[in-house]
């Protein structure tokens, strides 16, 4: 049945996505499906893989040869070291052969126009999936929270499909959080930022399809809300409070985006206090289900616990030069928790030296870009502002979840390094 809501989510997106863009750029339509798929050897082939394969294949035919950056086959090589160092441990050889295969798929994405990334059309697909799959996991988490779970809306174990994950917390208590096709609710949002902070570029100062936008824009913050996710919420406040100074340093009529501004303030102010009693109960509900019934950050179970012990296994057992192998730390800690942390996973699996190489790889690429982007034009540095600021907001997220394959991460990192953001000529003239 979670089959069904996957089909919807893609079918909704595709609906909302403006036709006659470029074939390619649809594959950002199946990157939110990030649980379910073709398992071999404890590795999941995803949709957008097997779509994924097809560009690479398409880019083959069209270039005869694929030409692919000295820093990505010193990555593949080095992880091959990494793996025979650590005892060819196959469930981390099959997330570097994962890891590996987005890497090329997002390469090839990127490098499919000679020209660059067309930034309308990309920031359309974006945009659609994020209205579509919004959509349907707010459905799903209305119908679950008014007792309606037929097949797909809600798990109770991490393995189990369903959008909804209600299981027991680390302290005992139990929560229910979004989780989307994830396995875990703090990756659902990664999936839904791009789109997002291109309907936010659309308000702010693009000033097209505001209404679209708007939609968009109302269920991510749903889905923020529901997933519980607490670096979420924050990495949401601080992208918006972003965009706003954007908007005002760019608007001509300064004075009037402070007085609108202060107008959509002062109604859900004259509402909230309207309603004071209802939104008092409510705020701590929120509260208690966001910040209550989880581990807190130092606690036994918080995340700084569980980065501590990693590290501290690593340096105790004399494995901090070469690493355990990928996802291998929660076997051998006495907490038996992952890292929760992608950037120290990747530490932890290959070692400090090549984990910190790939981690500066991927958090310096929006720096590499701007070395790059000088003499590009004003335009492709406009483009760039929403998916500067979904990459970064990605990178701050997937800090409290261990997902080295991230696709959106990938797709984003390899754009800012080697393609160029371009308006779509095609685009243009249609508008």
């Amino acid at each position: 049945m979670i089959w069904a809501w996957i089909v919807a989510a893609v079918a909704i997106s595709w609906l909302f996505c403006k036709k006659g863009i470029s074939w390619y750029h649809y594959i950002w339509l199946l990157l939110p499906i990030e649980m379910y798929g073709v398992t071999i050897a404890g590795a999941t082939l995803k949709p957008y893989m097997l779509f994924g394969i097809c560009i690479i294949a398409s880019d083959l035919v069209r270039n005869k040869t694929i030409r692919v950056p000295v820093a990505i086959i010193a990555a593949v090589f080095a992880l091959i070291i990494s793996d025979f160092l650590t005892g060819f441990v196959m469930a981390s050889v099959m997330q570097h052969i994962m890891f590996i295969l987005v890497l090329m798929i997002g390469f090839c994405y990127q490098r499919r126009q000679k020209d660059g990334i067309e930034f309308e059309e990309m920031g359309q697909a974006t945009l659609a999936t994020t209205i579509g799959y919004g959509i349907v996991f707010t459905v799903a988490w209305l119908m679950f929270s008014r007792g309606i779970t037929p097949d797909g809306v809600y798990a109770s174990e991490r393995l189990e499909p369903g959008i909804v994950l209600r299981l027991a917390s680390f302290g005992g208590n139990v929560s229910q959080r979004m989780r989307g096709f994830c396995i875990d609710p703090n990756s659902v949002i990664t999936t839904l930022i791009p789109g997002a902070a291109y309907a936010l570029a659309n308000v702010v100062y693009r000033k097209q399809e505001i209404v679209k936008s708007i939609l968009a824009l109302a269920v991510y913050l749903a889905v923020v809300v529901y997933s519980g996710s607490r670096m979420a919420l924050m990495c949401t406040f601080v992208m918006l409070t972003i965009f706003f100074v954007i908007g005002y340093k760019r608007a001509n009529n300064k004075r009037q985006v402070l007085v609108v501004g202060m107008a959509i303030l002062g109604v859900i102010l004259i509402g909230l206090i309207s309603n004071i009693d209802a939104v008092i109960l409510e705020v701590a509900k929120m509260w208690e289900s966001i910040f209550g019934e989880r581990a807190s950050l130092g606690s036994e179970y918080g995340r700084l616990t569980i980065w501590k012990t990693n590290i501290q296994y690593l340096i105790r057992n004399n494995k901090e030069l070469f690493g355990v192998g990928q996802n291998q730390i929660y076997l051998l800690t006495e907490r038996g928790l992952a890292c929760h942390n992608t950037w120290l996973e990747w530490i932890c699996g290959t070692g400090i030296f090549l984990g910190v190489a790939i981690d500066l790889w991927f958090i310096l690429a929006p720096l590499k870009y701007k070395k790059r982007a000088i003499g590009l034009g004003d335009e492709n540095a406009k483009n760039a502002i929403p998916l500067i600021m979904a990459y970064v907001i990605v990178v701050v997220c997937i800090s409290t979840v261990d997902n080295i394959t991230n696709s959106v991460l990938l797709f984003l990192m390899l754009i800012l390094r080697y393609g160029i953001i371009n308006q779509s000529v095609k685009m243009e003239r249609e508008a």
